[in-house]
């Protein structure tokens, strides 16, 4: 698809539909001005009958800009969601700092997913919506209790899924990333700004192959 199009690629207005300040970061780099609401939605908890937990990050997604799209239906909107899934489980963020040292125990010297789900939503006369998954890996280093304690002491983890920020003294307790850095922290920034892009012209249809 030729996303090469006349129209100016700042409009309509963008809107964030997250209040997390590592995604607000992150979406600064593509140098297009935007707005942030936070969506009011209740999350899900457990996938669909029969469906694996990795889908549970697009699902979220997917009602995050829906609530906030049909506020501003002529904007874009852009609905999130991070999960690390480990064993077919989800790992979330860590209730106490014991909590915190139980879930860096059972990722020591094991590979998970970090799955960012992402919806991309205009509404109005010409909708369109595109919602997708992206993936990356992470492999824990084998981590001993000093190791643990060294980088809980460094690092504020009880707002972080998996107890750990990548970019925040990640060489201390990671071996090895496969995928994009930036999704791991948030959002997947090169797909994404091709899809803000044809979000922006008026005649790519709902559900385009970007």
């Amino acid at each position: 698809m030729n996303l090469n199009r006349k129209k100016n690629p700042l409009l309509p207005m963008l809107i964030l539909a997250s209040e997390s300040p590592r995604r607000r970061e992150l979406l600064q780099q593509l140098k297009i001005p935007f707005t942030v609401q936070s969506a009011r939605v209740c999350e899900l908890e457990q996938p669909p009958a029969g469906c694996s937990v990795s889908v549970l990050p697009e699902m979220n997604a997917q009602l995050k800009a829906a609530a906030v799209s049909v506020l501003h239906p002529e904007a874009r909107v852009i609905g999130a969601d991070t999960a690390i899934v480990f064993a077919d489980r989800l790992i979330g963020k860590p209730r106490d700092p014991e909590d915190a040292r139980r879930i860096l125990r059972l990722l020591s010297g094991h590979t998970h997913e970090v799955i960012t789900g992402i919806t991309v939503m205009r509404g109005g006369k010409n909708p369109f919506r595109y919602s997708w998954s992206e993936v990356s890996r992470v492999t824990f280093k084998p981590l001993d209790e000093q190791t643990i304690g060294a980088y809980l002491s460094l690092v504020h983890v009880l707002d972080k899924a998996g107890a750990y920020a990548v970019q925040e003294h990640g060489d201390m307790i990671i071996s090895e990333i496969s995928g994009d850095m930036n999704n791991i922290i948030g959002l997947p920034l090169e797909k994404l700004h091709r899809v803000l892009t044809a979000a922006a012209s008026e005649d790519i249809p709902v559900f385009a192959d970007i």
